[in-house]
């Protein structure tokens, strides 16, 4: 072929695709999804269902600066009693016997006490007298308040006991035939005697003489901070003979190993304070020593069972503030006791130490320096799980946390210890049976809600589950009964609150059935008890305990599992008419046979969660054409009732808000067909009845300009077409008829 053909066949070539290129526009199906997986049931992945087991856990609730509300705490106050010598009061000799105290705080009183190491006691006490001098150094608030006395304790026949008070005295005790009260008075700073018939005192009062004489104590007693302080000299008791006095049972005080005292003990304090870091209040624990021991102690006993399904989370904020005297009698630390079915575990996490910690060594203890350990000044984190630290050590399937302890001590002269505690957590499952599937072996006691010792009734693991390999097995029969209950903290029921019960049940066995029942009973802070009825074959027990109760729909159905998956909320209101605003207090669980019978339920996967805001699992726009809807669809899963709302703008306008319909398969609505280059944005949210908001992502998209004026377009491929067969035919016309003859004459 020549050049003049081949350039031909390429301009024809070229006009046919050109001819092909130009088409009608299509509508295109753009689709923007965010789909997740659908909520299941029970979808544990976005529940809460853990919950913190520290009671008061921010330290903000105290019923005094030096009181915190629900824990346990136990302080020494400074008291001592001892055998004194000059420059202290002696009135005969080189001794007498000193008593000292002062409280850290009115609720927490000093008392040094002083007793014989041995009594014996002996009938018919006939002009039984009692000698000796005392001294009261001072004593600050001498009237209902601090006092210095001594106990006097007889036979007459039953125990009575008589009190003399010196240098003080209480306006609120009255004589009766068990307790008669004498006040004493005498100068403060000298030497005064006592020297009383005891015998004859007892009966002005009591119009009798006692039979048998017991014992005496004296008591220095401060609710004062500033101090108290008394001696005592030359004492003597005397029955037609000497019991006491001179060298003769060391009534001199000239000899000791016969008179007996409490240890002394210098100040500790628990106290709120201000230095924090949350909220209004820290927990302060202070001990300061002269050489006697100082000692103050917080205490918890969550008893969880975690494991590896059901870890737990322990966190709190701490600061050594003081630390003035670093030996090993001046030290700081968390104790925590641990057990399982076979063994005991003990962790101890070090905040502070002075030489080493020879004196904790034990076997079985696991000894932890936390981060920031012996340092001054700074706030430090502590985040560690209880159950990975004890498995670190040994093996074993779960571990129940039995308590845990903070002590703080110091027993060194001019020590000072000050550390500080703020958030504190102890995160774990709330109902920490959840699958049993790390409880034990088929046939081993349930640990977390009570321990059977034989017989029945017996609550123990069976591979009979409804999901796993194990489930717990609650039987009792022949008349028997069991009830245990659960304690919670810091488990709010209120309107703000999507908090659920959720366990599967199945009753297995029913006989003798008339007095059969089991009931769950849940009791509030605020009061109110409401009660779940499981089984029942007559009229609901009166004396049951609770102020309502529901009858579940699958009551009494026997060999089937069955979801007891209940909206806590929603049942107190059903059930008392107002909206709760209070706490779990507890949840007692109680079963009951018929005499002959027997009674079996199984249970699985036993959760109490607070379910979030709405799952929008997918999020769909169809094409967006100009005048034309765009329909939005939406998947959204909860388990309260909730609303569904789309949202969309036009050109950055206000927003537009539209209610979508439930179509039973998601969630539709419509946005209004747009002009040419129309920008939507657009985005749904979820709000359940307790006010928890959900919101997709926002999405944008924009109606296409407007193309440029055309033929029709269903006529244009007809034309370029025919204009492409046109050209091709003026071409070859040319050839043949032209340029053809032309190169023939050449």
């Amino acid at each position: 072929m020549s050049s003049h053909l081949k350039q031909i066949a390429i301009i024809c070539v070229t006009l046919c695709l050109l001819s092909l290129m130009i088409t009608t526009p299509t509508e295109a199906l753009v689709t923007l999804d965010t789909s997740q997986n659908q909520l299941s049931e029970t979808d544990l992945s976005r529940a809460e269902w853990k919950l913190n087991h520290i009671s008061n856990p921010g330290f903000e609730q105290w019923t005094t600066p030096h009181v915190i509300e629900d824990v346990y705490t136990y302080r020494t106050t400074e008291q001592y009693s001892w055998y004194a010598q000059a420059p202290w009061p002696v009135n005969e000799g080189t001794r007498s016997r000193g008593f000292q105290t002062r409280a850290v705080d009115p609720d927490h009183p000093a008392e040094a006490y002083l007793s014989r190491s041995a009594w014996e006691y002996w009938d018919n006490p006939t002009n039984l007298t009692l000698k000796f001098d005392w001294y009261i150094d001072q004593i600050q608030q001498p009237v209902d308040s601090d006092y210095f006395r001594i106990e006097i304790e007889l036979g007459s026949p039953s125990t009575s006991r008589m009190y003399y008070y010196f240098g003080s005295s209480n306006t609120y005790s009255s004589n009766s035939s068990n307790y008669q009260y004498y006040f004493v008075d005498g100068p403060l700073q000298t030497w005064n005697t006592f020297d009383r018939n005891i015998t004859q005192d007892f009966f002005d009062i009591a119009g009798f003489y006692p039979t048998q004489f017991r014992l005496f104590r004296f008591y220095l007693r401060s609710y004062s901070s500033d101090y108290s302080r008394a001696f005592i000299d030359d004492l003597w008791m005397v029955n037609n003979s000497v019991i006491i006095g001179g060298s003769t049972g060391s009534g001199d005080f000239e000899t000791g190993g016969i008179w007996y005292s409490y240890s002394g003990d210098c100040p500790a304090d628990i106290s709120q304070s201000s230095t924090r870091q949350e909220g209004d209040w820290s927990l302060n624990v202070t001990t300061i020593s002269n050489g006697n021991e100082s000692r103050a102690d917080v205490e918890w006993s969550p008893n969880r069972l975690v494991s590896a399904t059901n870890p737990d989370t322990f966190s709190f904020q701490w600061m050594l503030d003081e630390y003035a005297v670093s030996t090993d009698d001046a030290y700081a630390y968390m104790y925590v006791n641990c057990d399982n079915d076979t063994a005991e575990f003990y962790l101890m996490y070090l905040f502070c130490y002075g030489i080493d910690t020879h004196r904790f060594s034990s076997e079985g203890l696991n000894m932890i320096n936390v981060t920031g350990f012996n340092t001054t000044g700074q706030w430090n984190s502590f985040s560690r799980s209880i159950w990975s630290d004890v498995t670190s050590f040994n093996q074993t399937d779960y571990i129940i946390i039995r308590d845990v302890e903070i002590r703080v001590y110091t027993r060194e002269t001019n020590g000072l210890t000050t550390i500080l505690f703020d958030d504190m957590k102890l995160e774990s499952a709330a109902m920490d049976d959840m699958g049993y599937e790390n409880h034990g072996d088929v046939g081993d006691n349930i640990q977390t809600w009570g321990t059977s010792y034989g017989g029945t009734p017996e609550f123990t693991i069976t591979d009979l589950a409804y999901s796993g390999s194990k489930a717990g097995n609650l039987s009792v029969s022949d008349g028997n009964s069991w009830g245990e209950q659960r304690r919670f903290e810091n488990r709010f029921v209120n309107n703000h609150t999507d908090l659920w019960f959720d366990f599967f049940w199945r009753i297995e066995n029913d006989t003798a059935h008339a007095d059969n029942q089991m009931y769950l009973e849940i009791y509030y802070e605020s009061g109110e008890s409401l009660g779940y009825i499981f089984a029942n074959h007559s009229a609901v027990p009166t004396g049951n305990g609770f102020d309502e109760y529901i009858i579940l729909p699958d009551a009494n159905t026997i060999g089937i599992w069955n979801n007891f998956q209940r909206n806590l909320f929603d049942d107190f209101v059903t059930a008392f008419g107002t909206e709760p605003n209070t706490e779990i207090e507890d949840i007692y669980l109680y079963v009951e046979s018929g005499t002959g019978g027997r009674f079996e339920v199984l249970f699985d996967d036993v959760y109490l969660y607070t379910d979030p805001a709405p799952k929008i699992s997918s999020f769909t726009l169809t094409s967006q054409i100009a005048n034309q809807d765009v329909n939005v669809s939406a998947i959204v899963t909860d388990l309260s009732s909730f609303t569904v709302m789309l949202h969309y703008r036009v050109n950055a306008s206000s927003w537009i808000d539209v209610a979508m319909i439930d179509t039973g398969a998601g969630f539709n609505a419509t946005i209004p067909g747009q002009t040419w280059e129309t920008e939507v944005d657009v985005y749904i949210s979820a709000i359940d009845e307790f006010g928890q908001i959900s919101e997709s992502t926002q999405l944008t998209y924009q109606i296409p300009s407007e193309p440029e004026p055309t033929l029709p377009p269903d006529y244009l491929p007809l034309i370029v077409g025919v204009g492409v067969v046109i050209v091709i035919v003026g071409v070859v016309i040319v050839y043949y008829f032209f340029i053809r003859p032309k190169q023939s004459a050449e």
